[in-house]
């Protein structure tokens, strides 16, 4: 199928993530970037134009990379819990370097969905998105519902733990390339969901919960679960939180989420 909403940027970034895990195992401590070489991006064709499988390997692909950004994370809250007792260092680095692994990844996350959804709106209304929905599917089917899903956003609860505890925790740079990354990955989401009608249209997680009485796009409604997974990762008062741009997190703190948008 090639691409078409991908540029050559977001193709090599789709990459990084594994190559910054690859580097971080050898001992790098990822303070260069180092860009990924690749053959350039595929141009779009209409040769074996394959919607279905697109959308079913790039999610694939995107919760392999979801996997990774946890690794990453873990690896940071593992060496920040030791930092106090850190007199050489060391683990400050380590934090560091794992931080930027889970930053990688999470760019590499937002690449990916769009090179899952590369393809005509017109397909995803015909094809994929009745592929989600009964019988093929239970009532309300969404990625929201992923284990992988609910262990990265309680990570994000400790992240948010472990920077208030230590300030910016011994990765403060590296930690505002992380939510800078989560950013750039939730706008990735909002650019898929109105390109596939979500700007008027409400998701098929909303419509089962409310049973079709909701009227709330699903793109408002991902803005509005957006600003509340960055509230819960940046600690208030925080560089991190500084950097959010205002026009993302907004002035006031997202009411609570309703049940229907939650994980």
């Amino acid at each position: 199928m090639g691409l078409s909403i991908v540029d050559p940027v977001e193709w090599q970034e789709m990459f990084a993530g594994l190559d910054a895990l690859l580097r971080y195992a050898a001992g790098d401590r990822l303070k260069e970037g180092v860009p990924v070489v690749l053959r350039p991006a595929p141009r779009h064709t209409a040769t074996d134009y394959d919607p279905e499988r697109r959308w079913l390997i790039g999610h694939q692909f995107f919760f392999a990379l979801l996997q990774g950004v946890v690794v990453g994370l873990n690896c940071y809250l593992e060496a920040s819990a030791s930092g106090d007792g850190d007199p050489d260092g060391e683990a400050a680095a380590d934090a560091d370097a794992a931080v930027r692994v889970a930053a990688a990844f999470m760019r590499s996350s937002a690449a990916a969905i769009k090179f899952t959804s590369d393809f005509g709106p017109l397909d995803y209304d015909t094809l994929v998105r009745p592929a989600m929905s009964p019988p093929s599917v239970r009532e309300g089917f969404s990625g929201l519902q992923t284990r992988d899903h609910a262990h990265l956003i309680s990570l994000f609860a400790r992240m948010r733990a472990s920077a208030a505890a230590h300030g910016e925790g011994p990765a403060s740079e590296a930690f505002e390339q992380f939510v800078d990354a989560t950013v750039t990955a939730y706008e990735a989401h909002k650019f898929i969901c109105a390109r596939f009608g979500g700007d008027v249209l409400p998701s098929l997680r909303m419509a089962a919960a409310s049973r079709g009485r909701t009227t709330q796009a699903g793109l408002t409604a991902l803005r509005q679960l957006m600003r509340a997974r960055l509230f819960a990762l940046t600690p208030e008062g925080t560089p991190a939180r500084a950097a959010v741009p205002t026009s993302v997190l907004g002035s006031e703190r997202p009411a609570s989420i309703d049940r229907s948008q939650r994980r």
